[in-house]
């Protein structure tokens, strides 16, 4: 004979209530762990897009004196371009590019490239295949990756003449 007495109704359901209540709260307990674990990963990425491109600020506040280095070795006189102090100057200039390549600045090549409306600001047309970049009137640069100034450009029309 079985001793052991059935609970009463009231008792299983209040069991029912309590255990549906336990998964409600195990339920919840899941959720705001991923939540948590959601956040610190979103908090993590952050943090290294923050580290990684810091430099872009001064970076676009160099550009300029990039653009002016380039500008003036363009237009040197032919008589001073064995001078060794321009030469001197050049290798300044060099040595500040490759260090600025080295924490992630890339200048974008496009000369006779087709013409990229995410990359390249078309500045004019003129005569040379359609769509094609025909001369750069300022240099593009990207940062990691990340475009931080388009390159200023001049694209054919079509017209070869």
């Amino acid at each position: 004979m079985n001793t052991q007495k059935k609970p009463p109704k009231k008792a299983c359901a209040k069991c029912a209530q309590l255990q549906a209540e336990l998964d409600k709260m195990k339920d919840l307990a899941g959720r705001a762990q991923a939540d948590l674990q959601n956040a610190k990963d979103r908090m993590q990425r952050e943090g290294e897009d923050i580290r990684k491109f810091a430099l872009e600020n001064t970076l676009l506040s160099l550009l300029p004196t990039i653009d002016n280095f380039q500008r003036a070795f363009d237009h040197l006189p032919e008589e001073l371009s064995d001078n060794d102090w321009v030469k001197g100057v050049q290798a300044i200039e060099q040595d500040l590019v490759s260090k600025l390549s080295a924490m992630g600045l890339e200048r974008i090549e496009c000369k006779g490239e087709t013409v990229d409306p995410d990359k390249h600001e078309v500045l004019q047309t003129g005569s040379g295949e359609e769509g094609i970049i025909t001369d750069v009137v300022e240099d593009g640069y990207t940062f990691n990756g990340r475009l931080i100034r388009p390159a200023k450009v001049v694209v054919g029309d079509g017209d070869n003449n």
